[in-house]
């Protein structure tokens, strides 16, 4: 009879351990959901991250290239026809003669264009730019206003590339080129 009792036992045992009680579901369920918030936050973090990276490469890439060119021109520069607070024109020597290139800032579009007046091609040199200042100087270092003395032109361009929702405006590219072949006389 005893081991009659220990079978009944064991098996009344048995079917009340079997599964889980609605309790513990709810509670792993609950972690489970941190969890999983968890990694979804760290993921969509690491993917702004990786799209922000991208653009400061972008932008730099972009105003490498355009500083490179625009100086090239720049040190080759023979006259200044127009300086302006936001466009200026040059007249440029190179091995075929004489290009007039106009350079313009559109803030309407947020665009650096450049434009040979000699050849009537027209190319955005730079985009996504939020703000832009040119400033001209003469022989001696000291900003001027004539057209005349200009000796060199510094630009300094903040470029702006969008991240999902955020804004990436770290991105500065400034310089100062001399005029080399810029003759000045008084």
């Amino acid at each position: 009879m005893e081991r009659r009792a220990s079978v009944i036992t064991t098996r009344a045992f048995s079917k009340r351990t079997k599964g889980f009680t609605i309790m513990e579901i709810m509670i792993s369920t609950a972690l489970l959901g941190f969890l999983m918030a968890g990694l979804v936050s760290t993921f969509v973090f690491m993917l702004r991250s990786s799209v922000s990276l991208g653009n400061y490469a972008d932008m730099n890439r972009d105003g490498t290239y355009f500083l490179e060119r625009f100086g090239r021109e720049i040190r080759m520069t023979s006259n200044v026809i127009t300086a302006a607070d936001n466009s200026f024109t040059i007249d440029v020597d190179s091995t075929s003669g004489t290009e007039r290139i106009t350079y313009s800032y559109l803030s309407s579009s947020g665009e650096l264009v450049r434009v040979n007046n000699t050849t009537s091609s027209k190319k955005v040199m730079l985009d996504n730019i939020s703000g832009i200042k040119i400033e001209y100087y003469n022989i001696l270092g000291d900003l001027t206003t004539n057209i005349n003395e200009v000796k060199s032109i510094q630009l300094r361009v903040d470029l702006t590339r969008n991240n999902m929702r955020d804004d990436n405006t770290d991105h500065i590219i400034s310089a100062r080129y001399n005029m080399r072949n810029r003759i000045i006389t008084n």
